[in-house]
Formats: structure tokens, sequence, C-alpha cells
């Protein structure tokens, strides 16, 4: 390297060879197709398609008739109720569909149809008197265990304030695993409150009570938020992201032919040869890719735009946006180091892929690492004034959404443009020193695994087999989970996509399983490092957790509890809460990230990045922001103890000891939100994982075939 001409610098050559990158890729005919013509067609084909979904979905509901059966000892009060209901929808001026069909179902028998699903929704009503005494009921119940779980009553006062009024309840009963029994349920019940409200105004009225009506049935709202700035706080949810979709794919035609394709058609070698620089040939790669990432970003902003005008995109009504030329100076200045810190992790990825093929497998893993933290700015609650403007990426989110809804924190904004400019600059220079090395820029032989096959393959691919995985599990998670609830969420998530992916993987590179899982003895001595590391691991994890949820990814309470309602919500008795929250995952989590996906990268990276990455890749499959990093913390500590052990067995005990003890105690109610952990637990939690891994140290039988360090790796 030594010997090579240097004219680093010599800014004639380096527009030179930036010309050369883009006449090359626009000689490209299959490249102009995908980065112009594609998006062109394909765009308007999405939206036409959606819309057909709409539209159908539209035509089921108003095709389908829905079945109710009305029930309690007001049965008849109720079937007035309904029928004034249903004729306020069919004379309702306001809706664009037709109005929904309903038809009575005469039965005694209501509860077993609605379970079998031969009714939608059962409509009850009730005396007043029955109405109470079903409520005192439930209270009693509700205060029955809350003695139980220790907790205190709240007494609540009654309002004297509003004049009591003798109307029977109406309570509306469906099944939540059906769309239609759940649309028939919101429909029929939100039409029957407004003849209820009606109904009472007018027996104000008629009672000539003291009382305005207006002070007991109306509640008036007030937005004070401009149309224009409304709308830029919907526009500034998904701006970065989508945004940075558009650098990635974009910019991946450029760098994915830039090297991995010069590698494979031999075309690099003899730029090589060349009098230029190895730092000229890579900023001038750089600048091709940013060009290329930012051409494609602007045509599909522009095609967007063509479409709104043309009508085949609507937006919602009073949707407008107003934006400053300040503005828009500062989208330009936030977005500028972001397009750096892309185009540098594209080029350094072409660069390590030793073929077209390889880059598109670990393209997805690097789509993620971008993508996870822009959706910073779709958080509740997420405020740029916080530890949130440190992190790369993550902070440009939050202060593009907080401009567009006319917030300007200075300092802050300063601070997020410096983590991610100090981010790229990093990054420039590391793909820059990379990419000079002749093991990563030169044409390479082929590769032995293409040749062989089969387990030889399986480090190559087994990050696009968990990619699939992921997108899987967050199909199921957010479209089928409420119907699956815990139990099917369990059973798809951990059996189908955990140990079947891992299963699967293993029969299609004909794997030895007993090698893949780690399925081997340990010292005695390692059993008593992971009794110390259970509730060692489970304090840090918890302080990690409450500075994430702090100063990093603020999580309102309302929240919080909603998640810990839909992970203990289905009223499970203790052993299945034992079995299905913490022995299940913690076999079934095991063989999936520190058996398969431990062994498929075991000779990618040096172990303490397999650590890193496979924590990291663990905290992303549980599908929280807020969640990431302490999640990410114990997958870290669990590949760390396999490593050294050479087995998955004290992961798994480490894995199954600490959801036991982060669930079990709540359930119980030992541990409640008042409850405050000592600032001195966190001190001894860290002193503990240092004796720990000192143990697993000192009688460490290490993961055989383990990657070596060598000088000119990167990594």
């Amino acid at each position: 390297m030594s010997g090579e001409p240097s004219v680093g610098g010599n800014r004639s050559v380096l527009l030179t060879l930036f010309r050369y990158e883009i006449k090359r890729l626009m000689r490209d005919t299959r490249m102009i197709l995908i980065a112009i013509v594609a998006p062109l067609v394909l765009f308007p084909v999405m939206i036409l398609v959606m819309r057909a979904v709409e539209q159908n979905e539209e035509r089921r509901l108003e095709d389908t008739v829905y079945e109710y059966a009305v029930t309690g000892d007001e049965a008849e009060w109720g079937r007035r109720m309904v029928a004034a209901a249903l004729e306020l929808e069919a004379n309702d001026p306001d809706t664009t569909r037709n109005p929904v069909r309903f038809q009575e179902v005469q039965t005694n028998e209501a509860d077993s149809l609605l379970i079998a699903a031969e009714i939608h929704v059962v409509v009850e009503a009730l005396s007043p008197e029955a109405f109470e005494r079903i409520r005192a009921e439930e209270e009693a119940a509700a205060d029955a265990e809350r003695e139980a779980a220790g907790e205190e009553d709240e007494a609540e006062e009654e309002d004297e304030s509003e004049p009591e009024l003798s109307l029977p309840a109406v309570r509306l009963r469906h099944r939540g695993q059906s769309d239609f029994s759940r649309t028939a349920s919101r429909l029929l019940g939100s039409r029957i409150a407004e003849v209820r409200s009606e109904l009472r105004d007018s027996v104000y009225r008629a009672g000539g009570l003291p009382i305005e009506v207006s002070q007991i049935a109306s509640v008036t709202t007030e937005n004070t938020a401009s149309a224009e700035r409304e709308g830029g706080a919907m526009l500034g949810l998904a701006l970065t992201p989508f945004l940075l979709l558009l650098m990635l794919s974009g910019g991946s035609i450029m760098a994915v032919d830039t090297i991995s394709g010069e590698k494979e058609r031999g075309t690099l070698e003899t730029l090589l040869t060349t009098a230029a620089a190895r730092s000229d040939i890579v900023t001038a790669k750089m600048m091709g890719v940013i060009a290329v990432g930012i051409a494609v970003a602007a045509i599909n902003i522009l095609n967007l735009l063509l479409y709104l005008v043309l009508g085949i995109v609507d937006l919602p009504e009073q949707f407008a946006i107003a934006l400053s030329p300040l503005d828009l100076v500062l989208f330009l200045i936030l977005f500028l180091p972001l397009t750096v810190l892309v185009a540098s992790a594209l080029l350094l990825l072409s660069g390590y892929a030793k073929s077209y093929k390889e880059y598109q497998i670990y393209f997805f893993p690097l789509f993620l690492v971008f993508l996870v933290p822009s959706l910073a700015g779709m958080l509740p609650g997420m405020d740029l004034r916080s530890a949130i403007a440190f992190f790369p990426i993550a902070g440009i989110g939050v202060a593009v959404r907080e401009i567009m809804i006319g917030e300007y924190d200075w300092p802050f904004l300063m601070l997020a443009f410096a983590s991610t400019g100090t981010a790229a600059w990093y990054a420039a220079r590391l793909t820059e020193k990379t990419l000079s090395t002749e093991r990563l820029i030169s044409a390479s032989d082929l590769d032995e695994a293409d040749l062989t096959g089969g387990a030889a393959l399986f480090p190559r691919h087994v990050l696009r087999w968990f990619g699939v995985m992921w997108v899987t599990l967050l199909i199921t998670s957010l479209w089928f989970g409420e119907s699956l609830g815990l139990r099917g969420q369990i059973l798809v998530n951990l059996w189908g996509i955990f140990l079947g992916g891992s299963l699967l993987m293993v029969r299609v590179y004909k794997l030895d399983p007993k090698t893949v899982f780690a399925l081997r003895p340990v010292h005695p001595a390692v059993w008593l490092a992971v009794l110390i590391g259970i509730p060692s691991g489970y304090i840090v994890g918890m302080g990690l957790a409450g500075l994430v949820n702090t100063y990093v990814f603020p999580v309102p309470q309302p929240v919080l509890e909603s998640f810990g309602e839909s992970l203990l919500g289905d009223d499970l008795p203790l052993w299945q809460i034992i079995l299905f929250l913490t022995i299940t995952p913690g076999i079934l989590e095991e063989l999936a990230f520190r058996g398969a996906l431990l062994h498929g990268l075991r000779k990618t990276f040096r172990p303490v990045v397999v650590c890193l990455v496979v924590g990291a890749i663990f905290g992303l499959f549980h599908v929280s922001l807020f969640r990431l990093l302490p999640t990410g913390f114990l997958g870290v500590l669990f590949a760390g103890a396999t490593l050294l052990t050479g087995s998955i067995f004290p992961a798994m005990l480490w894995h199954f000891g600490n959801n036991f003890i982060g669930i079990v105690p709540v359930q119980l109610g030992w541990i409640t939100e008042e409850t405050v952990i000592p600032m001195w637990t966190y001190g001894v939690g860290l002193v503990g994982l240092a004796v720990v891994f000192a143990i697993l140290w000192r009688v460490r039988t290490p993961y055989p075939d383990l990657k070596k360090k060598k000088p000119e790796e990167f990594m």
C-alpha cells in the first residue's frame, strides 16, 4: 500500500471517479427500472389495491346482516332502544356508507348462541335495581381480589351534583375474537348511547329540573392547534422513517453494484490499478451512493405529490401543512449527516460482502438497525429534551417531529445533529479505512461455502432466516395478537416460529442438533454462577429499564400498565403462568437465539461482537422500543454465558430464573407498583455480575470453532 501513488485530495480525480460511477450506473437499464420506473408503477398499484381492499371491507360490512338477541328484565324497553338506534342509523345524513342491517333473534339461550358464533351481539337491558345489584356484586368481587392481593381499598366519592335518572341500563356483549361481532357491538352501542342521551335530555326538560341540560349531558372540546400544526404533527411521526426507507432502498442500488457487483464482474481490480488513491476511490463511491439515495428519495416524493395532484391519493379532510423556509433549512441540515451515515453503512456492507448474493443477506439486519431507532418519534410522550437527543438517528426522528409542530429547542436540535453527525463521521472514517484493505476491496476467489453447501452455507444465511422469523412474529403479534390471546401467541411465537424455525434450519442445512443447540455438560461451579446471576442480572436489567423509561424513551404510565395487563391479562392460574411465561421461553427462546443464531454467527464475528449482535437481535424480537435495551442486555449476558461454558443449559436456567422473579412475585402480590427498590441494590447487582463472569472465566470451556481476531479485520 505504501508504494501506491498518492493523489488523495485531488478534486479533478475525485470528480472523474464520481462521474464514472454515475455513468456506469446509468448504463445499467435494470437499475434504472428498479430505481425510477418501478416506483412510478408500483406506488399507484399499491394505492389501488389498498382502495380495493377498503372497498371490499365496506362492501362486506354493508352486505352482512348482524344478528342480535335482547335479554334482561327490561327486554321490551331494550327492544325499543334498539329500534330507535337503528332508525337513527338509517336516517343519519352525515354517514357516507349505507346503513348497517341488524336482525333480532328470539331466543332464551342468547349467551350460548353468542359463544357458538350463531349471533353477533347480545343486548342486555336491566332495570336500575338489577343493574345496581350486578354492579355491587362486581365491585365486591373486585374488593375481594384487592384484599387477597394485600391492596388497600380506594374509597370513591359519590357525585351528588347530577340528579339521579332512573332509566334502564343497557349492556352489550360480543366475542372479541370476531371482527363481525366487534363491529356489531361498536355500531349498535354508539347508536344506543346517542338515543339514551337524547332520551335523558328530554326527561330532564319534562321534569323541569333546575340544572341546565348542557351542564349534565353536554361536553365541549376545543382544539387550540391550527390545522397546519395538526397536519405537521401527523406527518412528523412518519417523515424520518419514510425518508430513511427511501434512502436505504435507493442507496442500496448503488452500493451493491459499486463494490460487490464489481467484484463479481472482475472490474474492481482494473480500477485499483489506476493512479487514483484508495481514499479517492472510496470517497467517489460514497458520493455516488449519497447522490443515488437522495435522487431516489426525491423521485418517490415527487411521485407522491403527483398522485396527490391527480387525486390518486387522498389526504384526510382539513389536512394542511405549512413549512417555513427555516423548517426546510433545518430539515436539510438534520438529514445531511443521516445521508452520510446511511451511505457509509451501505458501502461498508458492500465491501464486507463477498458477492451480490451475500450483500442481500446482510442488508435486512442493517435495514432494521436503521429503521428501529427512526421510529422513536412515534412513541407517545417522547420529548427531544431528554437523553434521546444523544442517540443517533432516534434524536433526528424526534427533532423532525417537533419542528413539524413548530417547536424549536435549539440546544437539543444541535445536540441531535451532533450525535448523528459524530456517528456519520466515524462511519465514514471506518468505511474508508476498511475498504482500503486488500481483503475487502479486492476481488475474492470463489467461496468454499458456495461449493460445499449445507452446513458451510448456514453462517451466510442465518441472519436471513431470523429476519423472516422477525417479520412473521411482527405480523402475527400485530394482526392476530388480540384474537390469539396469550396462550395462542405462545403456541405460535415460541413453538411455531422459534422452535419450528430453528428445527427447520437444522434440517435444511443438515446440521447436528447437539452441536447447533450446544447440548453439552458444564462444570458444577457454573450452576453456582448462574444462581448468583439470576437476581443480579434482573436487578441490573430493572435499573436499565428505569433509566431507559426515564431518560431515553419516556413511556407514559398507561402504556406500561397496558403492557402489564396484556402480559398477565388472561387471568391464568399460577402454574400456567410459570409454564407459559418462564419455563417455555427459557427453553425455546434459548434454542433459537443462544442455539441456532449464536452457532451461525460464531465464525462471522469475534466473540464479543457475537454477544452484542445476539443480544441486539434478542431485544429486537420483543417488538418494543422501551424494552429493547434491557432485554438486549439480558441477551448479551446469556450469550456470554453460552460462549464461556460451551453449553446452552446455563443460559436456559438463567433465562427461566429471570422471568420467574420478574413475574411470579408480582402475580402473588409480593411486589406492587408502590414497591421501591433501594439504590444500593443496583450496585450489588453489578458486583454480582462481576462475580458470575469471574467464575465462568475461571472454569471456562469455550464454545468450539469461535472466530479468532486477525490484524486486518475490522471486527
